[in-house]
């Protein structure tokens, strides 16, 4: 295992990851009785896991050693080394349903949910799907109460669309990787590995997801592998830490650019706009933007932390404005889904709910809080649904026990969550 500190005292380690506990990991597996079908499930998931955290940690092969970049080949060997064994077993377990499955390449409609890259577009030119959600209570029982034997069969049909998909987009990346290298275009190469290691990572999810949903009923992505997240799972974690950052920066901002604050207001609000940096820096959440993204912070960290308050009002302002500019993270194709289809939803149980509040209360507040649940999904998106998320997140528990309280706190959401127009992606590719 080689272990790599990079300049700003992040300690990140290239290799195998140690096992941490995994609670639906041991849910799965205790709900298989047959003990043949518990391993070869428990290997996939296994060979599943493994290619996750090897994509995942592209970031601690490629930008966080010093000589990453120039070993582009060794590194996307390395990365995609268990892939590429997670397709080797694919195949197997596809075979065993060769002999009942009729459907080839052409009738396949796979849909990774990234929406930008490679991967997020399906073989039969569909549109990505969102991301997975739980099934009716129907299908779970009617799943739960076939045999571990059914389930398999089930499983290993899928897993021949599966196979295919993925196989698919491995051998387009090492068609344009190797071209790029052969023409010394490096950055080319870096976006091809960029992209192709994202939907690969959703595409490695599909298959996670199919296994539990075969033999559970249901699949929760965030708990299959702790730690991780999909495509969906990292721009919605990457919108919310910038929002954060963009507010906080803002506001000291405005003291450092007020010719009256006093020296002591200055020197306090300076130091806490590079805290701000270096701690948004260290989060997991920097380690999803892509390569050229990170630098620019990285620039700002050593411009920023040289400088102090009366010499470097005009780095403070250009650090917030460059904040601004990245709102266009909301832009990218997964999440333009994602916010489309949740507005649209909470729009809808508002207004049902609030024409409903005089009839059924309790039931109607019950709602009324699912849909601030699911607003916390929105957050960065824009000022208005913030401020009313935040609103409603500092409320007391009196405060919510007031009827009129949370109805009115309804009404401003349903108001700020109208879908709007859906804008066109960026022109200059992914966020992330």
């Amino acid at each position: 295992m080689i272990s790599i500190r990079s300049s700003f005292g992040r300690d990140v380690r290239w290799g195998m990851s140690e096992q941490t506990e995994n609670p639906a990991l041991a849910e799965l597996l205790d709900s298989i009785e047959d003990r043949r079908t518990r391993r070869k499930v428990h290997k996939l998931l296994h060979f599943g896991e493994e290619a996750v955290r090897s994509l995942g940690e592209l970031d601690a092969a490629l930008y966080l050693r010093e000589d990453g970049e120039d070993q582009l080949q060794i590194v996307a060997d390395a990365v995609m080394s268990h892939v590429r064994r997670l397709l080797e077993y694919l195949g197997m377990v596809a075979a065993e349903g060769e002999a009942g499955a009729d459907a080839g390449p052409a009738e396949l409609r796979v849909e990774f949910p990234d929406g930008d890259s490679l991967g997020g577009r399906s073989t039969d030119g569909a549109q990505p799907a969102g991301p997975p959600v739980r099934k009716s209570m129907r299908d779970m029982v009617a799943r739960r109460q076939q045999t571990d034997d059914d389930k398999w069969r089930a499983l290993t049909a899928e897993m021949d669309t599966l196979q295919f998909a993925l196989g698919s987009e491995i051998k387009e990346f090492d068609r344009r990787f190797s071209e790029a290298l052969h023409d010394d275009r490096k950055d080319q190469a870096l976006t091809d590995l960029n992209d192709a290691t994202t939907s690969l990572m959703d595409g490695v999810f599909a298959v996670m997801t199919s296994v539990y949903e075969c033999f559970l009923g249901y699949a929760e992505p965030e708990r299959m592998i702790p730690g991780h997240r999909d495509t969906l799972g990292k721009a919605l974690a990457v919108r919310r830490a910038l929002a954060d950052l963009r507010r906080e920066v803002r506001e000291h901002n405005r003291a450092i650019q007020n010719r009256e604050s006093s020296p002591l207001v200055l020197e306090t609000s300076y130091r806490l706009v590079v805290q701000c940096l270096f701690s948004f820096v260290e989060g997991d959440s920097f380690l999803y933007l892509r390569s050229d993204t990170r630098k620019e912070f990285h620039n700002f960290c050593e411009l920023l932390s040289q400088g102090d308050p009366a010499r470097s009002r005009r780095e403070c302002e250009g650090f917030d404005k460059y904040l601004d500019s990245l709102a266009f993270v909301s832009q990218r194709g997964v999440l333009i889904k994602h916010d489309t289809d949740l507005r649209a939803k909470i729009v809808e149980e508002l207004d049902r709910a609030l024409r409903y509040a005089a009839l059924l209360p309790e039931i109607v507040c019950d709602v009324i809080e699912q849909a601030f649940v699911q607003g916390e999904r929105l957050f960065g998106l824009n000022d208005q649904i913030d401020a009313v998320v935040n609103k409603w997140s500092s409320l007391s528990p009196d405060q919510r026990n007031d009827f009129d309280e949370v109805i009115a706190m309804a009404r401003l959401l349903r108001d700020v969550a109208q879908p709007a127009a859906a804008p066109a992606p960026p022109a200059d590719g992914d966020f992330f």
